[in-house]
């Protein structure tokens, strides 16, 4: 199993899938064409990684903006990570938002209340 990045693009957030380090980081905008096509290689991803024996795994999110497609695959991201959770793997999720973006907080407190992994939302400053 190796690590992966894809880098940012203009519709795109970076992605940085690690293996040594047991993170996923996403970073930036998520408009893509095909957000499911986009994010169906992350969840393959994390599949082979858990199928390969690991244990843990700390998601970050760092995304601007997403649109509503990009949003379902949040949805379905968030989802992923519980099915491992459940299976008493160590997920941890980190939802960074801009300091004044009620936006992402709010969306980031509602993942934080439909989950049960353990979810830390943190706020920064652009």
């Amino acid at each position: 199993m190796e690590s992966v990045f894809l880098a940012k693009t203009t519709e795109t957030p970076s992605v940085r899938m690690d293996v040594q380090g047991a993170v996923v980081e996403l970073e930036g905008n998520s408009y893509p064409e095909n957000a499911f096509e986009f994010y169906q290689q992350i969840f393959d991803w994390i599949d082979t990684y858990f199928n390969s024996g690991a244990d843990r795994l700390r998601t970050v999110f760092r995304l601007n903006y997403f649109n509503t497609s990009s949003a379902k695959c949040m949805l379905n991201f968030m989802t992923l990570l519980q099915k491992y959770h459940g299976q008493d793997k160590m997920i941890t999720v980190e939802w960074y938002y801009e300091e004044d973006d009620d936006d992402m907080l709010e969306i980031g407190k509602a993942f934080s209340v439909d989950f049960t992994m353990p979810f830390q939302l943190l706020s920064f400053v652009d």
